[in-house]
């Protein structure tokens, strides 16, 4: 086909075949530019059948010529070609990282908490990767630990507690973890690295905030969909969950003109009622446990509210302190709680300057849901099936959603259909009944929507064990 050439047409789902009859016409226009004197008056039969079989065979290789070129956009390119446009990007498709944990240490001023000193939940231990020491204050900055094994699992808050590592007999020293720690995403997926892609190739022409995300993206252990750049008027609250907050902070670093213009999140007062005890309602999950201390200032109105207190939790976003304030002007506004655990600050140093780069590490928000199906099929549907394929869906669609994103009843009812299609036809289901609760809170959508809303600062989290699905 070197003569009469087939051209490449391009519409707007990319390369379009060729058509049949053309295929046809060039071939036998370039048969007969090489051999003079051919003609194509054969019998019928003779004639059909070469050509026939001779177009089939071009049109086989313009259909992989159609697929070949199709590949080269990023929205649909093959992984060996995704891999390049990455390279020619700088991101690299992430490799899976162990599970990690934000712990503190208290004790003696003045120990040195080195690289390597591992702690424990009592089934998992984590190792201290970029050392740290106990301040004047008896308590030292929040270190960031790996696990020791690869795998994925929970590390709920407060339950990195044991010193795996020995210490001297002089030293006192205890450990926690005030936020939960971040699970294991395993490898990245060619879907999630494809839009890692994208994001790299707009970044350019997309100003600072993309070009942001783009370099935390190529931090190892950062996992995408919990990465958010929040602009607070002229200040910027970085979001980034997994990843050593070293190469977190030096990406910050790297992408912002000005790092006096970062801020950490906010733990605001909504409320504060007037009891024998005081409940304080925050406007962000304060992930505070009965018997933390925490601080109040700024508050109005109810002004003897301010001041450091011991908690007593009632729900994610309430709490009660002992104030005795049934007799006292009302609460009118303002108050910011300290300290925030989510809030992370690095001191990195560019000599002869330092930099204190702070971010927020997200909290995780664990999603359970409880669904009842019915159906008017008279044929026998297999509830274990159902149960098994919507599951699975479901744990997809509430472990994709980016950070600071709502749930939606409707996406929840979507996912359910099309994964259960294949055992039951839309058409004979007759009900799905959604109960979601977050962090142990019955959720329902906001009213009028289904819109499912949790804390704007952080991620949602389940697996097949917190969903429970039924016929009923």
């Amino acid at each position: 086909m070197s003569g009469t050439t087939i051209p490449i047409v391009l519409g707007p789902a990319g390369m379009i075949p060729a058509a049949p009859a053309d295929v046809q016409t060039a071939l036998i226009a370039n048969v007969t530019a090489t051999n003079p004197g051919y003609t194509a008056n054969l019998p019928g039969t003779l004639i059909e059948d070469i050509s026939s079989t001779d177009v089939a065979a071009i049109l086989a290789c313009n259909s992989a010529l159609v697929e070949l070129v199709n590949s080269i956009t990023p929205y649909g390119a093959n992984q060996f070609l995704l891999n390049q446009l990455g390279q020619i990007y700088g991101v690299q498709q992430g490799q899976a990282t162990n599970t990690s944990v934000y712990v503190v240490f208290t004790g003696s001023p003045g120990f040195v908490i080195a690289v390597g000193f591992t702690v424990s939940d009592g089934t998992y231990q984590y190792t201290v990767q970029d050392g740290g020491i106990i301040g004047s204050g008896g308590i030292s900055d929040s270190l960031y630990c790996l696990a020791t094994q690869s795998g994925s699992w929970a590390v709920p808050a407060n339950t990195v507690t044991t010193l795996a590592t020995s210490v001297p007999s002089t030293i006192t020293l205890s450990v926690t973890n005030p936020l939960a720690g971040t699970s294991s995403a395993g490898s990245q997926s060619v879907d999630d690295y494809r839009a890692q892609v994208l994001q790299a190739g707009l970044a350019a022409s997309m100003g600072m905030s993309r070009y942001l995300k783009t370099l935390l993206g190529n931090v190892s252990g950062v996992q995408n969909r919990l990465v958010s750049v929040l602009q607070n008027g002229t200040a910027w609250e970085i979001i980034v969950g997994g990843g050593d907050p070293y190469q977190v902070a030096y990406a910050i670093y790297s992408a912002l003109f000005d790092t006096s213009t970062l801020i950490g999140s906010t733990m605001s007062v909504a409320s504060i009622s007037q009891a024998s005890a005081a409940i304080v309602t925050t406007t962000l999950n304060h992930g505070l446990t009965t018997g933390n201390t925490t601080t109040i200032s700024g508050a109005l109105g109810m002004t003897g509210a301010n001041g450091t207190w011991t908690v007593t939790v009632l729900t994610p976003k309430t709490f009660s302190i002992p104030y005795n304030s049934t007799s006292v002007p009302a609460y009118t506004g303002g108050g910011v709680l300290t300290p925030n655990a989510r809030n992370q600050s690095v001191t990195i140093t560019d000599y002869p300057n330092t930099y204190i780069i702070p971010f927020v590490v997200p909290p995780v928000q664990s999603v359970t849901i409880s669904l009842l199906w019915n159906t008017t099929s008279t044929n026998s549907v297999s509830a274990t099936s159902m149960a098994t394929l919507g599951s699975a869906a479901l744990v997809q669609y509430i472990n994709s959603i980016p950070v600071g994103a709502p749930m939606n009843l409707f996406e929840l009812q979507n996912a359910f259909q099309l994964a259960t299609v294949s055992v039951l036809q839309t058409a004979y289901l007759t009900r799905m009944a959604f109960t979601v609760s977050i962090n142990g809170v019955v959720t329902p959508p906001a009213s009028g929507t289904g819109v499912i809303a949790g804390d704007p600062e952080s991620y949602f989290l389940t697996n097949s064990t917190l969903i429970t699905i039924a016929q009923g």
